[in-house]
């Protein structure tokens, strides 16, 4: 048994931080179509969980993370039109509250459709409707999905592109206005005005493996953006604006010290039951029965969030890499491991672009046990280099 790691289709034009986990529309549809045509059964998150270990069978687990909109517009579709079953994992914080059920494209209209033209996140009328058919079943991705500061340490500010570059700090929005979460991705901009240019970035993790820290620096937040205020819109135009906002802080620091608290361990666990039991909740209250499963966002996770969430009522569980090779076999006894989707070839870290059918075939292939099929796999890279140049 293998389990695919999706996430979205058809928002890898649009700008936002996570472009690159947005396989493009014919992309998907030509993955979706050699799973299906190699033969393999698809089944639920359940029968996952006693699959699990399994190699060289026809078993295959479709997960598509985070809920996007796209996940109802474009993917169910597919889903539908080629009878195979998925789950997907729902950010309770990221529910659209409206209660809709927004158009569904079919192939012409999804080859036609522009950048963003399905940016959000999917409401409980969709999920039931998905879930009504017998080919999805929505489980739990946690209540926050968000990163928190971690430590003391100042590692970028916040300057016109935070909210939509690549991998940028656009969860400062979130944890600003986090009612705003659902609509994020077609109101970033607007959104990052309201957070003053300047304001620091300090270094930070992922909200259930870290503790987390409160900066007490309001004096030097209002000093770093008052100074960008004074330098007009064209600051942040300058090569070395950052080095310039970095001296600002060591001025400070250096007549003030480093300001701030870390969350007790009493604050952490609290916080922890919270975003896993909130989240359950949240989601059976919408959906209207039991949702056993968790995948944890971005696989950060520690020991203790796991004993929570088995305590919070989950049963099923995705295996967060971090923890392949981890030797508590008790911890993640029944964790289903996943493999990505193969957004793209690459080879020692260059971008070959994206999978033939004959890729993603060998790559699905070697990761149920064939050896031939990473040979095969490998050629292919070799060759998709050569003839690049």
């Amino acid at each position: 048994m293998i389990s695919v790691m999706f996430h979205s289709a058809g928002l890898n034009d649009l700008k936002w931080r996570s472009a690159h986990i947005s396989d493009p529309l014919d992309i998907i549809r030509e993955k979706l179509e050699v799973i299906h045509d190699e033969g393999y059964k698809t089944i639920r998150m359940g029968e996952a969980v006693e699959k699990t270990g399994r190699k060289r069978d026809d078993l295959i687990h479709l997960s598509f993370d985070d809920g996007y909109l796209d996940n109802w517009v474009h993917i169910f579709p597919m889903l539908n039109e080629l009878g195979m079953k998925a789950t997907i994992f729902m950010t309770a914080e990221f529910v659209d509250p409206g209660n809709i059920a927004r158009d569904q494209k079919n192939l012409t209209e999804r080859s036609h459709e522009p950048a963003g033209c399905c940016a959000g996140f999917l409401s409980y009328s969709e999920m039931k409707e998905m879930e009504s058919s017998g080919l999805v079943e929505i489980q739990s991705h946690a209540l926050t999905h968000t990163w928190f500061f971690k430590g003391p340490r100042i590692v970028d500010f916040w300057h016109p592109g935070s909210a939509t570059e690549p991998l940028g700090a656009v969860w400062m929005i979130w944890n600003r206005f986090p009612e705003r979460k659902p609509f994020y991705l077609t109101e970033a901009n607007g959104l990052e005005e309201k957070i003053p240019y300047g304001t620091p970035v300090y270094e930070h993790g992922k909200s259930l493996e870290t503790t987390r820290f409160f900066p007490e620096e309001k004096d030097l937040e209002r000093i770093l953006t008052d100074h960008v205020a004074s330098e007009g819109d064209g600051f942040f135009d300058k090569p070395g604006w950052k080095d310039e906002l970095n001296a600002v802080v060591n001025r400070f620091r250096d007549k003030h010290g480093e300001n701030g608290r870390y969350e007790s361990s009493e604050e952490h666990c609290a916080r922890t039951r919270h975003e896993l039991a909130e989240s359950k909740r949240l989601l059976e209250e919408g959906l209207g029965h039991e949702v056993p499963g968790l995948c944890l966002p971005g696989g950060g996770v520690t020991k203790k969030a796991i004993i929570t969430a088995r305590e919070s009522g989950y049963r099923y569980f995705t295996l967060p890499g971090k923890l392949k090779e981890s030797p508590d076999i008790e911890l993640t006894r029944g964790m289903i491991p996943r493999i990505g989707n193969l957004p793209y070839m690459t080879l020692r870290g260059r971008k070959l672009g994206f999978p033939t059918r004959s890729d993603f075939r060998h790559h699905l292939r070697m990761n149920n046990g064939y050896p031939s099929a990473k040979v095969l796999f490998g050629l292919g890279k070799i060759k998709r280099l050569l003839s690049a140049g």
